[in-house]
């Protein structure tokens, strides 16, 4: 009866260690966890018929475009390797034109708001990776709109009305004085949405635009030309839910095996 008893539990631990190995298998090309840091090129218009060296973005609407850094891939982003791997992102899914991103349009992809059905927003060339990022959610912009058209100063602040974009005139040597030319605009902005399996993400980006550029500059580029375009980089940050790994899964199965294989085996001897 032992050498039985023994062989049981052999083969539920051979079967919790086949369910733990088959689930991370089934799952490696899923990332749901860490952070990886990507670039490219943006294209933000104004509204209406405005054509770009990225898109043409339709009358009544505002884009955004994307391109490689070099300017040269429509629609591609380079991944970094640097601090990868992490969380379950391989070191693989870096390198250059990494990334297809999709265009935005506002209409549909409103500003803040209660947000929008998830669209597809990234997926992945390298490393066998299967998950899409879907956005629905673009931040809004967090500063006041009141020195967005003033006299370029050092640390300035400015969100245009509706829009997601956080400006800052940075320059030394102090906070509030003329800067002129050492005037050098930063615009920050943030994207959240799900990925394909149902877990959230949430985008960091940062353009840093040239020396002399304040971003009273930059609005005035847009006003003339219809739209602006700038390097930028970003961080996707992926946040797990509270949903058990399959090895885990895995494990608590083998669990229940070997309880049923005791509650048997008390019954059998009468204890």
């Amino acid at each position: 009866m032992k050498s039985g008893l023994q062989a049981w539990r052999f083969k539920a631990m051979c079967l919790v260690v086949l369910l733990a190995a088959s689930g991370r298998t089934s799952f490696a090309a899923i990332i749901t966890t860490g952070h990886f840091d990507f670039g490219g090129t943006i294209y933000v218009t104004g509204a209406g018929g405005v054509s770009t060296p990225a898109g043409v973005c339709p009358a009544g609407t505002q884009c955004i475009f994307w391109t490689d850094p070099t300017n040269t891939a429509l629609n591609k982003v380079d991944i970094s390797g640097s601090g990868l791997p992490n969380g379950d992102i391989p070191l693989a899914i870096s390198g250059n034109l990494a990334a297809n991103i999709f265009n935005l349009t506002n209409p549909p992809e409103l500003v803040d708001g209660a947000g929008f059905a998830p669209s597809p927003f990234m997926t992945f060339n390298n490393g066998g990776i299967t998950t899409t990022l879907l956005i629905n959610f673009i931040d809004p912009g967090i500063y006041s709109s009141v020195n967005c058209f003033t006299a370029p100063i050092s640390g300035q602040q400015c969100t245009l009305p509706g829009s997601l974009f956080n400006f800052v005139n940075n320059s030394p040597p102090s906070v509030g004085t003329p800067c002129g030319d050492l005037c050098q605009a930063t615009a920050t902005w943030v994207f959240e949405g799900v990925t394909s399996e149902g877990n959230r993400w949430v985008g960091n980006f940062t353009s840093q635009f040239p020396l002399g550029k304040p971003y009273q500059e930059v609005f005035s580029d847009l006003a003339t030309t219809g739209f602006v375009s700038n390097t930028f980089s970003g961080t996707i940050t992926l946040i797990p839910t509270q949903i058990p790994e399959p090895a885990t899964m895995g494990l608590a199965g083998g669990a229940l095996l070997l309880a049923g294989l005791r509650l048997r085996r008390k019954r059998s001897t009468g204890n």
